[in-house]
């Protein structure tokens, strides 16, 4: 019977552990806010035609889903480091997708880089 090469060198027990114990999901979110409070304070029309209201609006009534956590091997540095990525799913009250927010943080649990992906074709917000 052949070894399967290909599997993951990490068991999926470990990696639930890690998350929980470095609070992969909580830094995010507290980095995530401090992104939306400086995006708005930026550049508020902007903030206000993709997340479709204010920032008040958005921390206190739209939902964040924590969507993944990945292990990855960065090849954007010289020479290539291993990171940990954290996405949450920002949804407004309709559940309707406004935008992904990624943590990327290097082997020692430190934020080195975030985004902000915006949707692409935000619903029709138009009122009759």
């Amino acid at each position: 019977m052949k070894e399967n090469l290909l599997a993951i060198p990490v068991s999926p027990e470990q990696f639930s552990a890690f998350i929980e114990k470095a609070r992969i999901f909580d830094k995010t979110k507290a980095f995530m806010q401090a992104h939306l409070k400086g995006w708005y304070s930026d550049d508020p029309d902007s903030f206000t035609e993709c997340m479709r209201a204010d920032l008040i609006t958005v921390l206190e009534q739209y939902h964040f889903y924590n969507e993944f956590v990945s292990i990855t091997k960065n090849f954007n540095f010289n020479p290539p480091i291993d990171t940990v990525s954290c996405t949450i799913r920002i949804t407004d009250e309709e559940d309707d997708c406004c935008t992904r927010y990624r943590a990327i943080f290097d082997a020692q649990v430190n934020m080195i880089d975030d985004t902000m992906e915006r949707q692409r074709n935000p619903p029709n917000t138009a009122k009759p």
